[in-house]
């Protein structure tokens, strides 16, 4: 505005200045009053005209200059947060970015699952629908009980994370990958506190695998209300949904699923029919009842399978109780331990007259009972 109307006082001045200098070297003539006007006003377009073509080049630069050094702003993800102003939730509201850009420190494309894993539990060749076992059962006198029905999709999404859990648990010598991660989350939800995990004596490729795999879990948002890895101080912070499925698929649901998984695999690999119950209630005709983790039928025959995330060493004496219930042969009859000592998996198998095997020496256990019979 300033430029203006400085520009319209200097029109100004011009045309008074040409036409009082013409004026003056030509007296009492009427056309050079005439001469003096036109003059002025042409001289005063040739500067209105510099100065217009001189303001659009400033602008034009100065636009230029702020599109190239000012940064394209960020783009802010807002997660899942409570409204209540916590102290916990303050915390997650600091500078809350989009949290995939600050996860996974590396990429290695060995902690991408397989394509064969990622059918995770899908009914597989020579499954048989689940009333052969329950046929074996009530054929004993024993019943089942119903269960609700389960979302497929949800169902998919839980065995997609204890496939991935159960294979990522440790490395192959034995180093925890995200067994450490699994027992802060059992914390969190025993103790109703958030997720805190340090990543600070982590190796970079623990760390890969942990936030890639928290990554995932809240990329398929039933487990986490929010979730932020900060990267600086390699901490991963969440907090868990406060559901019953989410608890128990943390507390020892997920290796029911992932030992299924495994089982499931080997007796498809080994051409061999099955039919499989999983979590289903049984009740004797005098009203006892018990929750049955894995049953199966291969080929005609039973397998019991009971598995164990915490120690628990009444685990031993209940478990052989329900085989000699049931009238399952000790050899057909496994009691599966989490991080189990393979050392000592003999010694107590012989002691409590069934298999008590880890995870590791499932599969090799299982085929020389079944290659025997």
């Amino acid at each position: 505005m300033q430029k203006w109307v400085t520009d319209g006082l200097m029109v100004g001045l011009a045309t008074m200045v040409l036409g009082g200098i013409t004026s003056a070297l030509l007296p009492r003539n009427s056309i050079a009053s005439v001469a003096s006007s036109g003059l002025g006003a042409v001289s005063s377009s040739i500067f209105l005209a510099w100065r217009r073509a001189s303001l659009l080049t400033e602008s034009g630069d100065l636009q230029e200059h702020v599109s190239t050094q000012l940064p394209e702003s960020p783009k802010v993800h807002i997660l899942d947060f409570p409204a209540q102003n916590s102290e916990e939730n303050a915390l997650f509201s600091q500078s809350v970015l989009d949290h995939r850009s600050t996860t996974s420190p590396i990429k290695d494309p060995s902690i991408e699952d397989t394509a064969e894993e990622a059918e995770n539990l899908q009914p597989l060749s020579g499954r048989l629908s689940e009333e052969v076992a329950i046929h074996w059962l009530t054929n004993r006198g024993i019943s089942v009980m119903d269960q609700p029905e389960l979302d497929p999709h949800t169902e998919a999404i839980f065995n997609k994370h204890a496939v991935r859990l159960g294979n990522k648990y440790k490395d192959e010598d034995g180093q925890p990958q995200l067994s450490r991660l699994l027992g802060q989350i059992k914390w969190s939800i025993t103790n109703e506190r958030s997720l805190t995990c340090h990543l600070n004596r982590a190796s970079q490729r623990q760390i890969g695998i942990i936030t890639q795999f928290c990554d995932d879990l809240d990329k398929d948002t039933l487990f986490f209300s929010r979730y932020k890895y900060i990267r600086g101080e390699k901490m991963i912070r969440a907090g868990i949904r406060n559901r019953p499925d989410i608890r128990s698929f943390f507390t020892g649901g997920w290796f029911e699923r992932f030992v299924e998984y495994k089982i499931s695999g080997f007796l498809q690999r080994s051409n061999l029919s099955y039919s499989c119950l999983m979590n289903r209630l049984i009740q004797f005709s005098n009203g006892d009842s018990f929750e049955l983790d894995l049953f199966y039928v291969v080929e005609d025959k039973p397998l019991l399978i009971e598995c164990k995330t915490g120690k628990d060493r009444d685990a031993y004496q209940k478990f052989s109780d329900r085989r000699k219930r049931l009238s399952i042969s000790p050899e057909r009859a496994f009691l599966v331990v989490l991080d189990f000592d393979p050392a000592e998996t003999e010694r107590l198998s012989a002691v409590w007259k069934f298999n008590i095997v880890g995870q590791d020496n499932l599969i090799p256990q299982m085929e020389a009972v079944i290659g025997s019979n």
